[in-house]
């Protein structure tokens, strides 16, 4: 829960290193790490940092790693915002990032410099970066306070250009000790962590969760779902954190090849809806259930979560320590009573300061009394159990009845020839908008529209069938696995 001493990001890796320095914090393919040598790797990186730019902001390109991990928090101790940079864009949108943030430095690895060599900034290698203890002491970093900016995350542009959200030390830090509270974090837990860096459930619940812990991560650069099997077995990993694309892919390997994992504790599923028939078959394969949070970019990015001791299958759990969720009507802004179905605001330390340089969308978001209008809908029940049921911008208007792609494409995921399944609204004369199905089928299946639509109508409502179903070989993906709706349209 946030406090108003709420520790800054130096000052959190400061205090794990002070008190158990040898414990180990990062593993990785190419060498592990202690508390005291990351703390130490950190302090000469961000008195590199302090001397290459006099920017606020280090742009990072950087995958999951040992050195991506030391240059996060070597930011923090330049006194400057990490600028952590999407791997899969071109050179334009990169250079769109950089100029709207006011980069001029980014930090990557000797294999990348190439490829960032035309952008208009200072590019650098980790490798070339060698601090002395001599420029270390010399360092005039100014130390950054709570309330100042220690990230810079662009969100991925669905509604037009990216935008950078801005995110406090404060923001970050309470996110993380609350997130260590109801996940029951222990010291001796070891988080593989293989999501894209660029994305807010990789830096605070992958990264900063169990380092203030105290705990230890094991960092792959990429997700592949042979080399994510595997290291969970080889590398005693107690807790995965995945997106159910990513988790559905790793259940099918161990249904193929069982390996030991009886040492996983934790599974955590965040970055979308969690479909019923994957947590079915993830508890079936792993023995262990599936627990489903829910956040965004825009909250640092946790706002509930299932405990391991309290959880309730088809919800995103309670709202976290020193979290608020209020459900509202969207239009006249009114609370409404446990039950019914409105927009899910929050409020707390967790909220972002702002969109970067946009003080018009900001306040498209950001209420005047601070509280954050997610644009998802859902509803509480009595117990404070938060319901997801889809993004207010693609609920589908039916001869006026909600329908959300969310609820019609866990229908289709139950049936067991259905691989991947992706919904959207198409324009109707008589209905206003009917509901599409995009259907990708699991290997060597084949079926037909008529047996899908049959499907759904022993499912759902009729106004929620589908009123077309197209087959494809595949679905379009963002970098975490997620369907794409926009791109199907």
């Amino acid at each position: 829960m946030a406090q108003a001493g709420d520790p800054t990001l130096p000052q959190l890796l400061g205090a794990v290193a002070q008190r158990n320095p040898g414990a180990p914090a990062v593993f990785s393919e190419h060498g592990n790490i202690n508390y005291g040598q990351l703390a130490g790797m950190a302090k000469g990186l961000g008195a590199c940092f302090a001397g290459l730019t006099d920017k606020p902001v280090v742009a990072m390109f950087l995958p999951m790693s040992t050195g991506f991990v030391g240059a996060f928090f070597g930011a923090g101790f330049a006194g400057k915002a990490a600028l952590p940079l999407n791997m899969l864009l071109g050179g334009e949108e990169l250079a769109y990032i950089l100029a709207d943030a006011g980069a001029d430095l980014i930090v990557t690895l000797g294999l990348f410099k190439e490829k960032l060599s035309k952008l208009p900034v200072k590019v650098v290698a980790l490798e070339e970066l060698k601090p002395t203890p001599e420029q270390v002491a010399a360092s005039k970093a100014t130390p950054p306070k709570p309330d100042d900016i220690a990230i810079l995350l662009y969100t991925s542009g669905t509604t037009g250009k990216p935008k950078g959200v801005e995110l406090t030390h404060r923001n970050l830090t309470s996110n993380a000790m609350a997130a260590v509270e109801c996940m029951e974090f222990h010291a001796d837990y070891k988080v593989l962590a293989c999501l894209p860096t660029f994305h807010t459930f990789a830096i605070t619940a992958t990264m900063l969760a169990p380092l203030a812990a105290g705990a230890s991560l094991y960092a792959l650069p990429r997700f592949e779902p042979g080399k994510v099997h595997e290291a969970a077995a080889k590398e005693k990993c107690s807790v995965l954190m995945m997106v159910p694309s990513m988790y559905r892919l790793v259940a099918r390997m161990q249904e193929r090849n069982k390996l030991p994992l009886e040492h996983l504790k934790l599974a955590v599923s965040g970055g979308e809806p969690l479909p019923q028939d994957l947590a079915e078959k993830f508890e079936e394969v792993f023995g262990l259930p599936l627990l489903e949070g829910y956040g965004q970019t825009e909250s640092a990015p946790i706002i509930s979560f299932n405990r391991p001791h309290a959880h309730k299958a088809g919800t995103v759990g309670q709202p976290i320590p020193g979290v608020k969720v209020a459900i509202v009507d969207p239009e006249s802004g009114k609370e409404l009573p446990a039950g019914q179905v409105g927009e899910i605001r929050t409020h707390g330390p967790h909220v972002m300061r702002g969109y970067h340089n946009r003080p018009e969308e900001t306040a498209k978001v950001l209420t005047k009394d601070g509280w954050l209008r997610t644009g998802d809908m859902g509803m509480l029940d009595a117990e404070g159990y938060l319901t997801i049921t889809g993004r207010l911008r693609e609920m589908i208007k039916v001869a006026g009845e909600m329908v959300f792609p969310a609820e019609v494409e866990n229908a289709l995921l139950q049936h067991p020839k259905v691989f991947e399944a992706g919904v959207i609204g198409m324009q109707d004369p008589k209905r206003g908008e009917s509901v599409k199905a995009f259907v990708a089928l699991a290997e060597g299946q084949e079926a037909t529209a008529d047996e899908m639509l049959e499907h759904c109508r022993k499912l759902l409502p009729v106004y929620k069938v589908p009123r077309a179903v197209e087959f494809r070989k595949e679905l379009p993906k963002g970098p975490t696995g997620k369907v794409i709706r926009r791109l199907l349209q």
